[in-house]
């Protein structure tokens, strides 16, 4: 069959949807009164170029050991995960090593286990805030092949005491992240919150970020002393980089721009500027999937407020990538049944592409054990068995929406107006010159565990592409039975599930996988959305 002109093109062979994904769309569709969204050939409205391993993670650092093992017990099921995102991307996830007990852990070189910690409630139920790490934790650096990490140490405790156990533990880092393992180092996590933090203010309030700017310098310095000293290739220029102030977010006590203009970089040591992003807290009065998550403008607000930072601090002289060193969707870990949610992972798609359209070079997801916004479980506990969780499928889609991040063209990413701008998102994407694929994300909750099930609804998005895309397309679909399921997830027809191969991909019977969709002669093309689904079309432009 031959599209005639503008047959926003109807899909001529597919799988049913059925399953795993819910029920089937219809694609016999009214073609009359379409207003089609017009996809520019070139990346002239684009963000940046993206940096390598754009869909990253951070992971709590008192909880690194749980999901990563160690060299008598690797994590195989973590290492699987990050080999999946690496098959997209040319390269596995970056992970950074941190988080708020990253300015708890004090080195204790006797500690016979990699850690030890105490859970106060009164200050958090969800992660140690007394914590000592030993010799053992640096072995969890070596049990995941060819992956590049971010070491964090502690600026929050600045006792003596502290500040001996940080250096102490200089030579023991450096040895682990030895072999190419090194991607940064960082000082401190949050350091704008450590006058108001709700664990305890940890600097007096009165601490100004000329303060601090002098006390990273001379903290830093002293590492690059203690390197010289025992491992002095990593004092070098090359290897002594650095992501910074990695601050909690923007408007906190401390501000980026007087940060900078009072002399952050001034050793040049600094390799990207690092700050942190919640859409909102989970205890939050109001907080729901459709007003929160599964809502593109709440995302745009909130980037907005970092590409903002972004122009500012260039108008005050950085010339740094501007990427997001801890995010995730809402901060104390995540809310059940949000959180964990497919709708959370459709929100991991729009997040992360809208990230890249407006300038952020990079996005770490955090996670920990138990929290209930992690990727994975890394292991079972008395709280949470192990397993893949739906935010981890919003991941892989967004590494298959960017593809291979090696190849040196440099990808680039375009927002797409959509719908009503609230309840659907659309992104380019481009390959150098060359548009390569698009992204659709239906935002419209459907929670299917609630009351009776009527048909799912459908959403038809229309496109106008460049001429040159016309012929075949592939539709590579994200599913589940809805907004509100917390398995089931599917990423074109695969479960990265651990119960089925220990989180490798698996085709499910029944579940569409690589649909061809006609793009018409004059570049029309449209694509049928149930409710709370998102859709990845591969072009040939």
């Amino acid at each position: 069959m031959a599209p005639s002109r503008f047959l926003l093109g109807v899909v001529v062979a597919a799988a049913s949807i059925s399953g795993a994904g819910g029920q089937a769309p219809t694609f016999a569709v009214a073609l009359a009164g379409w207003n089609a969204v017009v996809v520019d050939a070139r990346p002239v409205n684009a963000g940046g170029v993206l940096l390598e391993s754009f869909i990253s993670y951070s992971i709590e650092l008192a909880f690194f050991p749980d999901f990563a093992g160690n060299l008598s017990s690797p994590n195989a099921f973590s290492n699987t995960l990050l080999e999946n995102i690496k098959e997209f991307s040319g390269t596995k996830p970056y992970i950074r090593v941190g988080g708020n007990t990253q300015d708890y852990a004090i080195y204790d070189p006797s500690l016979e286990v990699a850690t030890e910690g105490i859970v106060d409630p009164a200050k958090s139920p969800d992660y140690p805030t007394t914590l000592s790490i030993g010799p053992s934790f640096f072995e969890s650096y070596s049990t995941w092949p060819d992956t590049k990490f971010i070491h964090g140490f502690n600026l929050g405790r600045n006792s003596t005491a502290a500040r001996e156990s940080l250096i102490a533990s200089v030579p023991l880092a450096c040895k682990a992240l030895s072999g190419g393992k090194l991607l940064y180092w960082e000082l401190g996590n949050e350091p704008d919150l450590f006058k108001t933090s709700s664990q305890g203010p940890v600097r007096p309030s009165n601490w100004t970020e000329a303060d601090y700017v002098a006390e990273w310098n001379s903290v830093t310095a002293d590492i690059r002393a203690a390197m010289q000293k025992s491992n002095p290739d990593f004092a070098s220029s090359s290897n002594f980089k650095w992501i910074a102030p990695s601050f909690g977010g923007v408007g906190n006590s401390l501000k980026a721009v007087p940060t900078w203009q009072d002399g952050l970089d001034t050793s040049g040591s600094i390799a990207l500027f690092s700050s942190h992003n919640y859409i909102a807290g989970a205890t939050q009065p109001g907080i729901t999937l459709q007003g929160t998550l599964l809502n593109h403008t709440a995302t745009t607000i909130s980037v907005a407020k970092h590409n903002l930072e972004a122009r500012n601090l260039t108008g005050a002289g950085m010339r740094l990538p501007y990427i997001l060193g801890e995010t995730n969707s809402l901060y104390n870990q995540g809310a059940p049944g949000l959180s964990n949610s497919f709708g959370a992972a459709l929100w991991n798609v729009d997040f992360a592409l809208y990230c890249a359209a407006t300038g952020i070079a990079r996005v770490h997801m955090h996670m920990g054990t138990d929290y209930r916004y992690a990727a994975w479980q890394p292991l079972t506990t008395v709280k949470t068995q192990i397993g893949t969780k739906p935010p981890y499928y919003g991941n892989v889609a967004v590494a298959a929406a960017l593809g291979d991040l090696t190849r040196g063209r440099g990808v680039r990413v375009g927002s797409l107006p959509l719908g009503d701008g609230v309840t659907a998102a659309g992104y380019a994407v481009y390959d150098g010159e060359v548009l390569v694929r698009v992204m659709v994300v239906d935002l419209k909750g459907w929670n299917y565990t609630i009351g009776t099930h009527p048909p799912r609804p459908e959403t038809v998005y229309a496109f106008k592409l460049p001429t040159g895309c016309k012929g075949v397309g592939v539709v590579q679909r994200l599913m589940a039975n809805g907004s509100d399921a917390v398995e089931a997830v599917t990423f074109n027809g695969r479960s990265y599930d651990y119960e089925r191969e220990k989180g490798r991909p698996v085709v499910i019977g029944g579940v569409a996988r690589d649909e061809v969709v006609w793009v018409g002669e004059d570049g029309g093309v449209s694509v049928v959305l149930p409710w709370s689904s998102a859709a990845l079309v591969q072009l040939s432009c």
